[in-house]
């Protein structure tokens, strides 16, 4: 089994290297770069070709959108899994913009850090729930849904799955179809809502009220 390459991402020399112990314990997943800064990120990346980067977004003393923006759109396929100490709805908000397919506070435990990594390594979104919390919250008080586009009943039900961070395999056991037919469905979802990401379909959803 290929395991999954993680680029660890972040200014404190002691956090990083526990992060990087953490991830080279896993049987599934190995280490292949580090770095200090979001600059240092975006040229290593090209080099390591990690399938993730596991990226703190406030180094040097500021909040960083532009790396996780800049490995987004030059590196297809790399997911950014944002780790940080901010709670701020909007701060939250730009980084998801950015292309980040997930986000987790430095408080959780090391056992959602690992989870949150397999789940965007495998092409899912990850918040942990205090993130979720936040974002729905900031949308719910921008006046309600929006126009929505219309949707089959078996859209609405993929796209609700997506937005509570279901996996493939829980969406098609669930649905009773195919890993192949939930990818369809999700790539439809994207192209007739107009959103570029996975990330994109679960704002949509929130956005519409289609999250309970």
């Amino acid at each position: 089994m290929d395991k999954i390459k993680v680029m660890v991402v972040d200014d404190h020399p002691m956090l990083r290297n526990g992060l990087v112990g953490l991830i080279n314990e896993q049987e599934d997943m190995r280490v292949v770069a580090e770095a200090s800064n979001g600059q240092e990120a975006v040229i290593k990346v090209g080099d390591s070709k990690p399938d993730l980067v596991l990226m703190d977004i406030n180094m040097d003393g500021r909040i960083d959108v532009k790396s996780t923006a800049l490995i987004i759109k030059h590196h297809e396929g790399v997911k950014v899994l944002a780790f940080s100490m901010h709670r701020e709805a909007q701060v939250v908000r730009n980084i998801l913009e950015a292309g980040a397919a997930g986000y987790l506070l430095k408080s959780v435990g090391h056992d959602e850090v690992i989870t949150g990594i397999r789940k965007v390594a495998s092409g899912d979104i990850y918040y942990c729930a205090e993130v979720l919390d936040l974002i729905t919250d900031s949308l719910a008080g921008k006046g309600g849904p929006g126009q929505s586009v219309k949707l089959s009943n078996r859209e609405l039900e993929v796209l609700g799955m997506v937005a509570k961070e279901y996996s493939n395999q829980e969406i098609s056991d669930d649905l009773g179809m195919s890993l192949r037919t939930v990818e369809t469905h999700k790539r439809n979802l994207i192209k007739k809502l107009g959103v570029r990401n996975v990330v994109g379909l679960v704002r949509y959803a929130i956005e519409n009220g289609h999250v309970v």
